[in-house]
C-alpha cells in the first residue's frame, strides 16, 4: 500500500518506531557521564534513556530544559561494533526533525517578501515538474501537495520490514543531487490532487529547498547555518548533504534478530533539506527554544507554522511541525517532530513558550514490527520523563491521539 494513502492517525502516529538495528547479542548499556543538576527529572530521564538502550538499541543521546538551561545526557554506545560510550556531546542524524529547520528558513523568506505560502513551483522553478506548476510552497511544507516521495521509489515500494539490509546499505552509500531526487520521485504517479489530502513526502521538502535556494541564490546548508544554527546557539549542528561527520558520531545501524547492518557510509544527500541535519540532542532543544520564543522568525510566523490548515488538520501538522497533546498539562499541546533515519530515530518537542523542551536520538533501529513496537514503548518513557512537570511524570499511558506506535506496519523514513 502506498504510504501516502494509509490512514494516518493524528500527530506522530506514523513516525516513531521505525527501523530496528540488529545486534549480535544483548550488549549491556554503558552508563554515560551524568549531568549535575538539582532538577529531579534528571535521574528519571537518565533512567529512561538507560532503559531505552537495550537490544536492539545501541545508544542514545537526550536533552531537556531544567530551570531555564539545557541538560544533556547519554546512554549506551556510539556504535554497534565498538565499546566507545555515547556522550552528551555526541552528534547524531536527527532525520526529519530537520523539517522544522527548513521550514523556518522558508518562513524567513516569506517575512522578507521573496516567497509566499501560495508561491507556486511554476513561478519559482519553471519546468521542474511539468503539469504540477500550481503546487504551492505551503502545500509542500504541510504535506498536502500529493507529491510522490523519492525515498519510496528507491525502496522499490517495500516496507522496512521487508527490506534486505544489504540493499539499504547500497542505496544510502551513493550521492544524490536535488534535481535527481525530483526525477526519481517523478517515476511514481502523483498521489492525490493538491490540497485534497495529507501524504508525507520527503521530496516535497527537497522542492521547498530548491525554491528557497532559487530566491536567495545560496545553498540551504549555508542559510541554515547562518540563520538558524548560529542565532540559536547550535554550535555542533550542520545540514550535511554528504558523508562527512565531525566529532563523536552516533553510528546508524539497522537490526533484526541475528542480523545487524552498520551504516558506515551514509550519504545524507538522500534526504537533503528534508532530513539531513546532524546535531546533538542539546542543540535540537536549543533550536526549538529559539523558534518558539520568536528568535528565528516573528511570533506571528511561529503561530502560522504551528497551525494546521485544510487537509493537514486531521494529521495535526502545521508547516514542518506536528502538534502533540501534552501529557503533563491536560488540554495543552506540544510542538515538534520525529525523525526516522535508516538506522536511528529521533523525537523533539517543546511547549509554545519554549520553557519546556526535550529531544532524543537513538541508534539501532529495529527492522521488524514486533521489535519496533517494543522499542516504541521505551521511547514513550523517555518522552514522559522529559516533558513532565517537576512534580511528576504525567499521567496515563501516553499522550492520547498524538504519539502512536510510530511507523506501525510501514516504518516510515524521514
Amino acid at each position: 500500500m502506498h504510504p501516502s494513502r494509509r490512514t494516518v492517525t493524528r500527530g506522530l502516529a506514523a513516525s516513531l518506531a521505525g527501523l530496528a538495528l540488529p545486534a549480535i547479542g544483548a550488549p549491556t548499556a554503558l552508563a554515560a557521564p551524568r549531568a549535575v543538576t538539582a532538577d529531579p527529572r534528571t535521574a528519571r530521564v537518565q533512567a529512561a534513556l538507560d532503559a531505552l538502550v537495550a537490544w536492539p538499541v545501541v545508544g542514545a543521546v537526550g536533552a531537556f530544559v531544567a530551570d531555564g538551561r539545557v541538560v544533556e545526557l547519554a546512554a549506551g554506545r556510539r556504535s554497534a561494533a565498538f565499546s566507545a560510550p555515547a556522550r552528551p556531546s555526541s552528534v547524531a542524524r536527527v532525520a526529519s526533525v530537520t523539517k522544522a529547520m527548513t521550514a523556518t528558513v522558508a518562513f524567513q523568506e516569506i517575512e522578507r517578501g521573496t516567497l509566499r505560502l501560495d508561491s507556486t513551483i511554476g513561478e519559482v522553478l519553471p519546468g521542474l515538474w511539468p503539469g504540477r506548476e500550481d503546487v504551492t510552497l505551503g502545500q509542500l511544507l504541510n504535506h498536502t501537495s500529493g507529491m510522490p516521495d523519492a525515498i519510496w521509489v528507491l525502496l522499490r515500494h517495500r516496507a522496512l520490514w521487508d527490506l534486505p539490509l544489504e540493499d539499504v546499505q547500497e542505496m544510502v552509500a551513493r550521492h544524490y543531487g536535488l534535481r535527481e531526487l525530483v526525477e526519481i520521485a517523478r517515476q511514481d504517479a502523483w498521489w492525490f490532487e493538491p490540497g485534497t489530502a495529507w501524504g508525507y513526502s520527503n521530496t516535497g521538502y527537497v522542492v521547498a529547498q530548491l525554491m528557497v535556494e532559487a530566491v536567495t541564490g545560496r545553498p540551504l546548508a549555508r542559510l541554515i547555518r547562518e540563520r538558524v544554527f548560529r542565532p540559536a546557539g547550535m554550535h555542533r549542528s550542520r545540514l550535511e548533504e554528504g558523508t562527512l561527520v565531525r566529532g563523536a558520531e552516533m553510528e546508524d545501524a539497522a537490526v533484526r534478530p541475528g542480523e545487524t547492518a552498520r551504516f558506515t557510509t551514509l550519504d545524507q544527500s538522500v534526504f537533503a533539506g528534508a532530513a539531513a541535519v546532524i546535531a546533538t540532542a542539546g542543540d535540537v532543544v536549543r533550536f526549538y527554544r529559539a523558534l518558539m520564543q520568536g528568535r528565528l522568525v516573528s511570533p506571528a510566523s511561529v503561530d502560522r507554522m504551528i497551525t494546521p490548515v485544510g487537509a493537514a488538520v486531521p494529521a495535526g501538522y502545521g508547516y514542518g511541525i506536528f502538534l502533540v497533546p501534552d501529557p503533563a498539562r491536560p488540554g495543552g499541546l506540544l510542538y515538534g517532530h520525529d525523525g526516522g533515519g535508516f538506522g536511528s530515530a529521533s523525537l523533539a518537542l517543546a511547549s509554545r513558550d519554549g520553557e519546556r523542551a526535550m529531544a532524543f536520538t537513538f541508534v539501532g533501529r529495529p527492522y521488524w514490527e514486533a521489535g519496533a513496537a517494543e522499542v516504541w514503548e521505551r521511547q514513550l518513557a523517555v518522552f514522559r520523563a522529559a516533558v513532565a512537570l517537576p512534580g511528576g511524570v504525567g499521567s496515563g499511558r501516553g499522550p492520547a491521539g498524538g504519539l502512536g506506535r510510530g511507523g506501525g506496519g510501514a516504518g516510515r523514513l524521514g
